[in-house]
């Protein structure tokens, strides 16, 4: 327990540099065996033939709107149960975990209803056709039925992390993931369970992780325990978790919803372009993936030292990791930049794509330097308990920005026009993040740049 408690002290002593690589590295990490478990899965659907890789593209959506319920909630915990550590409220961010289970339990069952009695029009709307209707039903029929699974290892990822366990979440992505990727083959070929078994696979790999998580605060390893009375609903502690969780949930659907447009625009200029921007995507995924994991790392480091009221160290650890962030997104940009075909043909042979891609590549990643500031002013907000300030920023670009770009530009531009207004929009919301960010530190009595006083000569 004494090892526990210092884990957590720590993230208001350690070295700010020593406490970012020890919280964002195996996050980091998580999350690029998870890209490559996403990439390996789909070439295994793919083996099934094009209607199996359509009837995951209808389920894509729905699954995003079960991560983005799973993600507002975790984040909203974990900025609740980081900020009640800093604080001494440890008592508080008890009761926390005991709401992330009983939410996670309320959500599946809702999906299971919604799988019982609406799951064919539902997928009838997100676009399934006759031909692959029955095929998408197979698949989302079992990820429905395991839905609780789903949000329960989702938002016990970001609990776990808040209490200062970063090893435990790495490990569950992992082990899951890996757990994955060897029984998709099984089910998939060996059963000849088809869509099914793909889906089944995930449903089992999500059964291990949670039995992971579930040990470790079944057995007292954690600081913080499960008890059975915080299943009961507390609602000053849900409102304090949706306070800052329906920000990060609008943000999630906001990307669902701009993802839906975007695809209608672009498929005005037929299916090429739709397969350039999924290919940029997957590009930016990979550049994304050492921000994201920095991010993640200082989402608990950002709330506990609030918590504590150490100003200083959060302006340090959002300098530190945003700049360690624009490094890691700058490389990645440059090499799309220079070598833009050679990323392009590990994903496609097809000519006129790759002739057509080069110059989509190159203009979408102007700003990625940009870009890594603005995602951890994003997490700075969420994780002292702004949500509403965290939410405006991740609209601002989506949807004041982006989405008016990709509408008007194309009239005046044409297809590089919906090309351009990627860094269009990434300039301006970072013009702005800056402001932002700069007048609530400077409210707090600590400007966020500090220049170095020059030095004197003294003979």
């Amino acid at each position: 327990m004494e090892q526990k408690q210092n884990n957590v002290a720590s993230m208001g002593e350690e070295n700010i540099t020593k406490l970012l690589l020890r919280f964002s590295l195996p996050a980091t990490l998580a999350m690029a065996v998870m890209a490559s478990y996403n990439i390996v899965d789909t070439i295994f659907v793919g083996r099934l033939g094009s209607q199996a890789i359509a009837a995951l593209s209808v389920s894509f959506p729905i699954q995003m709107l079960l991560g983005a319920i799973a993600i507002g909630t975790g984040v909203g915990a974990a900025s609740l149960i980081s900020r009640s550590l800093g604080a001494g409220k440890t008592e508080d961010a008890t009761i926390a975990v005991g709401q992330v289970f009983l939410l996670a339990l309320l959500f599946g069952l809702v999906i299971m209803l919604v799988n019982s009695f609406f799951l064919r029009p539902l997928l009838l709307f997100f676009g399934a056709t006759p031909e692959i209707l029955e095929l998408t039903v197979d698949y989302m029929s079992v990820i429905a039925n395991g839905a609780v699974l789903i949000f329960l290892i989702m938002m016990l990822n970001h609990v776990v992390r808040a209490e200062g366990n970063v090893i435990l979440p790495m490990q569950v992505m992992i082990i899951s993931a890996v757990s994955n990727i060897i029984m998709d083959p099984i089910f998939i070929f060996v059963l000849d369970m088809g869509v099914r078994g793909a889906a089944v696979a995930t449903i089992l790999a999500k059964i291990i992780g949670v039995f992971l998580m579930l040990r470790h605060y079944l057995t007292r390893r954690s600081v913080l325990h499960l008890h059975l009375q915080n299943l009961r609903p507390n609602w000053r502690i849900i409102l304090d978790i949706y306070k800052v969780g329906l920000p990060s949930l609008f943000i999630q659907m906001s990307a669902n919803i701009s993802l839906i447009i975007v695809n209608r625009i672009l498929g005005e200029f037929g299916y090429l372009p739709i397969a350039i921007m999924g290919l940029v995507t997957r590009f930016q995924m990979f550049a994304f993936m050492p921000v994201l994991g920095i991010a993640q790392g200082l989402l608990p480091i950002i709330g506990f030292n609030f918590g504590a009221g150490k100003y200083p160290r959060i302006r340090e650890a959002l300098l530190k990791g945003s700049g360690a962030g624009t490094v890691f997104v700058t490389l990645a940009g440059l090499a799309f930049f220079i070598f833009p075909g050679f990323f392009l043909r590990i994903f496609s042979s097809e000519e006129e794509l790759l002739s057509a891609g080069v110059q989509a590549v190159r203009i979408m990643v102007l700003m990625y330097p940009l870009l890594s500031a603005q995602t951890n002013s994003i997490i700075y907000f969420q994780a002292i308990g702004k949500g509403t300030s965290s939410l405006f920023l991740s609209l601002l670009r989506q949807f004041l920005f982006y989405l008016p770009f990709i509408i008007f530009m194309p009239h005046y531009f044409g297809l590089t026009g919906i090309w351009l207004a990627t860094p269009m929009a990434d300039l301006l919301a970072f013009l702005v993040t800056v402001i932002l960010i700069s007048r609530e530190f400077n409210s707090r009595g600590i400007p966020l740049y500090v220049p170095k006083e020059p030095r004197c000569n003294t003979r």
